[in-house]
């Protein structure tokens, strides 16, 4: 599934055509452009790419707020629910490898969308996506604050979101590979965190801890494998109270396609990074709900207590309390500060992400023009400060209450994920309607290829629908329906029906579209693929042409 570029891609890059589209695309000068190879814009390597993917996934969710889900489902449950999710995760991989490899662009997915299905439902999946990370970053702000009162309540909780802001704008404004390189370093740690909390599960599970105490699979039993009483509805609202915190949690591929048009020899380095979304799928996620039901009972009063009382910092974290339940030093306060560091690489990732889609927008003349604006390293400043300055509605938490406020960017950013997983999928299914309409799905036109096509475009369209008509299913027990509740369960797809709607009215009476999604044969597969063949032949000369270091070596054994 991989690529791997061989000597006859860089003359021909899709030999043997069989449509006039492709005939079009494979018309390549005499020489190799290799200037094309050190463009600036393009700053990201593979290891970037690879911890961008990590950074953007791992935060508070997986360390903290993984404590709800085990409360509710249970261990078995907790796992059940994140698998089912995790396979949705896997299956937009599948779909995002084919489309982001064919045409590494900047706006990703979003482009996609509007390319392959619609401009007006371009448009609302970017503005859907936009707010989704705008509410990822107000999170993260707001637990940045929930993590140092671990340590003080005598901080103002503005203070550490103001703090939080300026180190975001110092690290995204001036270059995309300043940015890359410091979430490197700082997603590593992560890295190290996940590991040592497994770690830590497995030595203290077999008595390597103060008390000596030998606990191994206790929870499971006692309490039991599911949360409170065991009957059909309990269990099977308990899976699905964990799918639908996944839904917030597990996430990476969507990165992994907007950054692509930053990436240097994306045909190279996409496909690696895509297909390691197993990977951290089985060794973050699967492997820490497995751990936190080890180390944590269901019904623990200081986890129960920690969340209904919406306790401090890692107060609230299972490990910290499995930690001090044993009677653990020192750890506790070291574990906190990691998960600081862990909390400020995602925020940081959310911006990024969240200035290129406003980016994308803009150049699609579907956002505000200033925000094309970009400086000599191609960074789209004006977008990353519109972005840093909607992350000042995080201190609404000064005044709201930080559990409260961390809540009301939960729901938003679930719900909202759900919708642009469905669209991802319904774009996949129409590129490759078109593929097969224009006689190119059996080809060698795809770099890459998904596994289990189509049926993993399916599955997402199918799934992520489902997950989000019942997400709000609480809201419909008898006296159980709240005004807020609702707005943020099922607000993101009013939204989204309203951006599309209206544009679709504006293409229709004055632009007079005709169509309502682009007809198969007429999707665009030629524009821009001139360039990125032309980038991927300068990028395989360079790197021909200039041996690696050792450390780009053993960059490249890890990466």
């Amino acid at each position: 599934m991989s690529y791997e570029p061989k000597e006859k891609d860089l003359q021909d890059y899709s030999s043997e055509p069989q449509s006039a589209v492709v005939d079009e695309v494979n018309r390549q000068g005499p020489e190799v452009d290799l200037a094309l190879a050190d463009d600036p814009h393009r700053g990201l390597r593979m290891r970037h790419v690879q911890l961008i993917a990590i950074s953007g996934s791992i935060g508070s969710a997986l360390f903290v707020s993984i404590g709800n889900p085990l409360t509710s489902a249970g261990p078995i449950g907790l796992l059940l629910g994140v698998a089912i999710w995790c396979a949705v995760v896997w299956a937009a991989s599948n779909c995002l490898i084919e489309m982001t490899c064919l045409l590494p662009v900047d706006g990703g997915f979003i482009h996609y969308a509007g390319r392959f299905v619609d401009k007006s439902f371009g448009m609302a999946l970017g503005w859907n996506y936009v707010i989704t990370q705008l509410a990822l970053i107000c999170f993260e702000l707001v637990s940045l604050n929930v993590i140092v009162e671990y340590w003080t309540l005598t901080l103002h909780p503005a203070i550490i979101i103001s703090v939080g802001l300026v180190a975001f704008f110092i690290i995204q404004i001036w270059s995309v590979r300043w940015f890359g390189e410091i979430e490197f370093y700082i997603s590593i740690t992560k890295v190290f965190l996940m590991i040592g909390l497994t770690l830590y599960t497995f030595i203290t599970m077999v008595g390597g801890n103060p008390l000596g105490d030998k606990y191994g699979f206790r929870y499971w039993k006692t309490p039991g494998p599911f949360a409170g009483e065991v009957n059909f509805r309990k269990v099977l609202t308990g899976i699905f109270d964990s799918l639908s915190w996944a839904t917030f949690a597990v996430v990476g591929p969507d990165y992994i396609s907007l950054i692509g048009g930053e990436v240097k020899n994306p045909r190279r380095i996409l496909p690696k990074a895509f297909n390691s979304t197993i990977y951290r799928i089985l060794c973050f996620y699967l492997t820490g709900a497995l751990c936190v039901g080890i180390v944590s009972s269901s019904t623990d009063e200081n986890l129960l207590g920690a969340i209904s009382a919406g306790a401090p910092g890692a107060a609230k974290s299972p490990y910290v309390i499995s930690m001090n339940r044993l009677g653990i030093p020192v750890l506790p306060s070291l574990v906190n500060a990691l998960i600081l560091i862990s909390i400020f690489s995602t925020g940081n990732s959310f911006v990024f992400v969240a200035s290129r889609s406003l980016f994308s927008l803009a150049h699609k003349n579907q956002a505000p023009a200033i925000l094309k604006r970009v400086n000599r390293h191609g960074v789209p400043w004006v977008a990353v400060c519109v972005t840093l300055a909607f992350g000042c509605l995080s201190y609404l938490s000064v005044s709201s209450g930080t559990v409260k406020v961390l809540n009301w960017w939960i729901n938003l950013v679930g719900a909202a994920q759900l919708v642009s997983w469905t669209c991802i999928g319904f774009t996949y299914l129409r590129f490759r309607s078109g593929l097969k309409a224009q006689n190119l799905l059996n080809t060698n036109y795809l770099p890459v290829k998904g596994y289990l096509q189509p049926f993993s475009g399916w599955y997402v369209v199918v799934w992520s629908p489902i997950v989000f008509f019942f997400s709000g299913y609480y809201l419909f027990y008898p006296g159980a329906f709240a005004g807020p509740d609702f707005v943020f369960a099922y607000g993101s797809i009013f939204i989204f029906l309203a951006i599309y709607i209206g544009s679709k009215i504006y293409q229709t009476v004055y632009q007079k579209e005709k169509h309502f999604v682009v007809p198969a044969n007429e999707i665009d597969f030629v524009s821009d693929i001139d360039h990125i063949d032309a980038l991927t032949q300068a990028s395989e000369a360079k790197r021909a042409s200039k041996p690696q270091t050792k450390a780009q070596k053993f960059s490249d054994f890890f990466f």
